[in-house]
């Protein structure tokens, strides 16, 4: 994994990292087991200390993510992505309790519930994916 984000090899120094943004990174962070592991405790984050508004855990999220508050096009653009995700999670498109724990019959623990979980953890996927989230500038 480390490969796919230009990491140097560990037995030297590097002066300065050369920087790329590849498919293949986007894949790794949306697919790779550790980034869904992040997004779902991105996810509880937000919503245990986010607020008690979409809008105000969103923000929160946002400004973990990216050290800035969004702006109203992102947040609308977000606010309607957890709409139709929850939408997908009513009408069984998509298993709560499987985008939750990864596994298909785990049952949830923590306090949240499922199905709020597992929308935020799509969001927080999506988070987590932008380029201005994993470049720091």
């Amino acid at each position: 994994m480390l490969q796919t984000f230009d990491a140097p090899n560990g037995d030297f120094s590097c002066v300065k990292r050369s920087r790329s943004n590849t498919p293949l990174q986007a894949l790794t962070t949306l697919n790779e087991p550790i980034f869904m592991d992040c997004a779902r405790a991105l996810a509880a984050r937000a919503l245990r200390e986010g607020g008690k508004s979409d809008a105000e855990r969103l923000t929160y999220a946002f400004r973990l993510c990216v050290s800035r508050p969004p702006d109203d096009f992102e947040k609308a653009t977000l606010i309607a992505l957890l709409g139709k995700e929850r939408k997908r999670i009513a009408d069984g498109v998509l298993s709560a309790v499987e985008v939750v724990t990864g596994k298909k019959d785990s049952p949830q623990s923590g306090g949240l519930r499922a199905d709020d979980l597992a929308a935020y953890t799509i969001l927080a996927r999506v988070l987590l994916n932008l380029d201005e989230t994993i470049t720091k500038e």
